[in-house]
């Protein structure tokens, strides 16, 4: 080991636990940065991105759904693409399902610093037992109490 460690110019003193800490952290760090490139290589709307809560600007084309109250048995749903429509109005991405079968709403919540925004979906009164599986992205119109500015907008 000392031979190898001293052709790098490192002091072949190092202790070999020394020497593996170090190696450890040059991998987290590798890791660590692989995955921040992966997540803003990651198309807006992806499951990587959503997943992990990260949300982007996107130029998405809209479809906007309508939001309703009156859905059963409802799920959260991971959105990642924003637009800022106005100051006080952003539209959020989200994976969906047939309109047949599956509704919309969102609720936020604002602090001074930050707006959190939760959608979610659920089935719509009259919707067929059973519904196909086909997905696409909607989106959804949602209008805040405070101009949005720099507040972090993010998943809640």
């Amino acid at each position: 080991m000392s031979g190898i460690l001293s052709k790098f110019g490192i002091n072949a003193g190092l202790n070999a636990q020394t020497v593996h800490l170090v190696g450890v952290i040059l991998t987290v760090f590798a890791i660590v940065g692989s995955t921040i490139g992966i997540v803003s290589a990651t198309p807006v709307g992806d499951e990587l991105s959503s997943a992990m809560g990260i949300v982007h600007k996107t130029r998405q084309k809209p479809f906007d759904r309508e939001a309703r109250n009156d859905l059963k048995n409802e799920r959260q749903v991971k959105w990642a693409g924003y637009q800022v429509i106005s100051p006080t109005e952003i539209r959020v991405f989200f994976p969906a399902g047939t309109e047949t079968c599956y509704g919309y709403r969102a609720e936020t919540s604002e602090t001074a610093t930050s707006v959190k925004v939760r959608v979610y979906e659920g089935n719509i009164p009259g919707s067929p037992d059973k519904c196909i599986l086909i997905g696409s992205t909607a989106s959804m119109k949602v209008t805040l109490q405070s101009p949005l500015g720099a507040r972090l907008l993010q998943n809640w």
